[in-house]
């Protein structure tokens, strides 16, 4: 048995893809990665505004004031 006739034989026996071929090929899987990578950018773009989004709906000046009751002087004060 020697190996190299093996590895001729497949060789032979598998279909050589040409230059064209690959050129087509390669021509073909370039629209859909340039597509998916415009997507991701926009899928992207579009959480980072629901982010910011929701920062501004849970900022402090959106919620509403709560006052306090004035203290009397009568009271004690506890920080004296």
């Amino acid at each position: 048995m020697q190996p190299s006739n093996s590895l001729e034989s497949d060789r032979e026996s598998s279909p050589a893809v040409s230059s064209e071929g690959v050129s087509i090929l390669l021509s073909l899987s370039t629209l859909p990665v340039v597509v998916g990578l415009l997507a991701l950018k926009n899928v992207s773009q579009f959480w980072q505004q629901v982010g910011r989004d929701s920062e501004e709906i849970f900022r402090g000046d959106r919620l509403p004031l709560l006052t306090e009751p004035p203290q009397t002087s009568s009271e004690p004060n506890p920080e004296t």
